[in-house]
């Protein structure tokens, strides 16, 4: 993964997506809602807003480029060849990786991290649900770990679950959510999971 200091040099040639900024900033606006009643990340330091290991960072979702200007001084980008990484196959082009310099201002941080520690999840009927993001969250996030211990707010999820019947929209991100969910699946069926107590 190479890195872009001038972004006025370099344009990737992006995954492209059927929503406009209009959709995004809408999706932006459901989204702030907090996942407790308190700021979640007194619990763990602020793991997942920062940096926490050398190269950490989240992908941005098709389109999702039109809420940056690609010169935010706390924010380092890259770009991936989609084929390469771990995406589905009808994503064809370039896909946006954002780093943070330091703590991400709150209002500015993408839909991901603003969703987290959910995940849109696709029934093999294709029901949108959101569950807890046990992918990524299950090793750094208490509110995953210990879920009858922090309950989400019922207006977290029912803002998530909105926000994500928007993005679906998009056929390319649909794509991305059924192949995580179908993850998710093999993930929740796995023997290590027993381990873990969940």
């Amino acid at each position: 993964m190479k890195e872009y200091d001038n972004r006025k040099l370099f344009r990737p040639n992006l995954v492209p997506s059927t929503l406009s900024k209009q959709d995004f900033e809408k999706v932006y606006a459901l989204l702030d809602v907090t996942p407790l009643e308190f700021d979640c990340g007194t619990l763990c330091g602020k793991l997942c807003c920062r940096e926490y290991e050398p190269g950490v960072g989240m992908y941005l979702l098709p389109g999702e480029e039109q809420m940056f200007s690609m010169e935010e001084p706390w924010l380092r980008w890259a770009f991936v060849k989609a084929g390469e990484h771990d995406f589905p196959p009808d994503w064809k082009d370039d896909v946006a990786f954002i780093m943070c310099n330091s703590d991400c201002p709150r209002d500015k941080r993408p839909v991901q991290c603003r969703t987290f520690p959910l995940m849109p999840y696709l029934t093999p009927e294709g029901e949108l649900q959101v569950k807890l993001d046990a992918l990524s969250g299950i090793l750094i996030c208490p509110l995953v770990k210990q879920p009858h211990t922090y309950p989400l707010k019922p207006e977290f999820y029912t803002a998530v679950l909105s926000a994500w019947r928007i993005l679906i929209r998009d056929p390319l991100i649909r794509s991305d959510v059924w192949r995580q969910s179908r993850l998710l699946d093999q993930e929740e069926s796995s023997v290590w999971r027993g381990l873990l107590g969940r």
